[in-house]
């Protein structure tokens, strides 16, 4: 299976920094049915009362929590709180709104596990991102209750592909434009998807009502970076509480990367931010 050998190779390389203290983690099987597994981090310290549900990057095709564990075990001692990892179903095996309607799941979880909306922040990078304002869109659209923050790592966030760091970085930087073009074209389960703002962010409606916080991060060098930021700017046209932290030296991934130091400093600063609101 080349999904599997490709995340051992990454788990392998591991470009991560060593942790300080011990995280505890446990599965949790969430949906009986499909062995829907979200992974729980903790620290014996723990003092928030709030917690994360992260969703992992990999164009909805690649990488899963085990390739995401040190970034997740990092987040969670950095901001002495507990993390959920979700283990989404991929595409092309599982297409759209297959992952969203697990990250509903999640969401259900861990309201009937005491945790009230104002405890719960959503958090992903890349196509995590992606999945997390999809969520969003989804239950605002539907009059479901809704996290009170969410942060977007670098999302993917329009399969039109039409955006000018897309032609300038398409090539060299991590992530190509013929990747972005796979990803979206495997994810995608008919034409009509790209009018659904679920899929394709963009499409949101001026009406949507939702009052979540957003946080948008985006880097200098990422082919990404030019949709994120029309989506940031489209959420403060709509009159959303948003905030966008832009990294002009920072690539897509950067916080898988935490060796460098760069990556480190700059993945310390999104956990702060997310912690500024615990």
């Amino acid at each position: 299976d080349m999904r599997k050998k490709m995340a051992n190779l990454r788990i392998k390389i591991n470009n991560n920094v060593a942790l300080k203290k011990i995280i505890q983690k446990e599965d949790l099987i969430i949906d009986q049915k499909n062995n829907l597994v979200l992974r729980q981090y903790s620290l014996d310290s723990q003092i928030s009362d709030k917690c994360v549900l992260f969703f992992h990057g990999g164009g909805y095709a690649i990488s899963d929590i085990d390739v995401y564990d040190p970034v997740v075990s990092f987040m969670c001692e950095e901001l002495n709180t507990k993390i959920f990892s979700l283990e989404y179903s991929l595409s092309p095996e599982n297409k759209f709104p297959q992952a969203l309607k697990e990250a509903n799941i999640a969401f259900e979880w861990l309201r009937s596990h005491g945790y009230n909306k104002e405890q719960i922040i959503i958090c992903g990078d890349s196509a995590g991102g992606h999945l997390a304002a999809s969520l969003l869109h989804d239950r605002s659209s539907k009059g479901k209750e809704l996290p009170y923050l969410q942060v977007l790592i670098y999302p993917m966030v329009s399969p039109s592909l039409d955006f000018p760091s897309l032609e300038r970085l398409g090539e060299n930087f991590l992530l190509t434009r013929e990747q972005m073009k796979w990803f979206w074209h495997y994810f995608r389960a008919e034409e009509a998807n790209n009018l659904d703002s679920r899929f394709d962010l963009l499409k949101i409606d001026n009406n949507n009502k939702f009052n979540t916080k957003t946080v948008i991060i985006t880097a200098g060098f990422d082919p990404l970076c030019d949709e994120a930021e029309a989506y940031a700017a489209k959420l403060n046209d709509m009159g959303k509480n948003v905030k966008q932290i832009h990294y002009p030296s920072l690539f897509h991934s950067f916080i898988n990367i935490t060796r460098l130091k760069t990556a480190k400093l700059a993945t310390i600063d999104i956990f702060r931010e997310i912690k500024r609101n615990l």
